[in-house]
């Protein structure tokens, strides 16, 4: 191994212990540090994106930002950042505008990398700055610091999930014409509007699939039927009536079992506020209040477009 070599991995070394402390504090562990040429560190940072609720909470940009205050300059020309992970596209940018002269990464940044994994940010010969790029130093402990961080959370969200007591219910996505069927509804607490897919509780001695029907019936006043084959299941949190619910709940896709008419009034609960056709172009936006249920509605419609429904 030649001296640089030595000397990158005694720093990342030090990027790992910064990277360990972001991860005991609920962070992304990741850490960064700026080394001088002679040898001085400049500047250390870990990622504190949840602790300081803010995007640019990134260690790079953390590290940048304190060597310049310490140099008095923003060009920190001919130094070296050592990071653990490849850097995204926010602090290449930063690395870019800096004119850091060298860039030292541990794991690639599959996902959202801009140094080499998705964009090259800092071999673009438009840009006036290029920086010199050394990948893969100590790659697999900064890959597991970050893999066994993400598992962690894993597990926690499982044994979280599995402590609740949850209700079981079902809902139908009712596709027709590239429209959904729903109904307008208003939090009786909290007052915020929705708009509902058809669904509610499975009773006692009842199918889901049976309860799907049930429910877009008394719901909405349209008599369907359910393909039970599209069946799935999602658990999760939903705010209404003043708490948090959770939810267990089994999707479908449902086609109309009577003839299509316009929406009729229908005498419902108390939040209830009229029953609509929408098109389905916004689901985004109309299911956008709960990424569970925006999920689950894109995967029962692609199922009726590839059905041609």
């Amino acid at each position: 191994m030649n001296s640089q070599a030595v000397i990158d991995e005694k720093w990342m070394r030090e990027a790992l212990k910064l990277a360990k402390q972001a991860g005991l504090q609920g962070e992304v562990p990741v850490g960064a540090l700026l080394v001088s040429p002679s040898g001085q560190v400049l500047a250390k940072a870990r990622n504190v994106r949840e602790t300081l609720t803010t995007p640019l909470g990134h260690a790079e940009l953390l590290s940048i930002h304190r060597a310049a205050k310490k140099m008095q300059s923003w060009r920190l020309e001919d130094c070296t950042l050592y990071v653990t992970l490849e850097p995204c596209l926010m602090c290449a940018g930063a690395i870019q505008q800096a004119r850091i002269g060298r860039v030292v990464y541990g794991a690639t940044d599959v996902k959202a990398g801009a140094v080499e994994s998705l964009y090259q940010v800092l071999n673009d010969g438009r840009l006036n700055h290029q920086a010199q790029i050394t990948k893969g130093v100590l790659a697999d402990e900064c890959s597991k610091i970050l893999t066994d961080f993400f598992q962690s959370r894993r597990d926690e969200m499982k044994k979280e999930k599995s402590g609740k007591n949850y209700r079981h219910r079902s809902s139908v996505v009712v596709v027709h014409k590239n429209k959904i069927l729903g109904f307008h509804a208003i939090d009786p607490v909290g007052g915020a509007k929705y708009f509902f897919i058809p669904g509610g509780k499975i009773e006692n001695n009842e199918s889901a699939v049976l309860a799907s029907e049930r429910e877009c019936l008394e719901e909405t006043g349209y008599k369907i039927r359910v393909l039970p084959e599209t069946e799935f299941r999602r658990k999760y949190d939903f705010p209404w009536n003043g708490k948090i619910n959770a939810c267990d709940t089994v999707f479908y896709l449902g086609v109309l079992d009577e003839k299509w008419h316009e929406p009729t009034i229908v005498e419902d609960a108390d939040y209830h506020r009229g029953v609509e056709w929408l098109d389905i172009k916004n689901v985004d936006k109309i299911f956008g209040y709960n990424k569970d249920i925006l999920w689950a509605v894109q995967k029962l419609i692609k199922t009726a477009r590839k059905r041609q429904l």
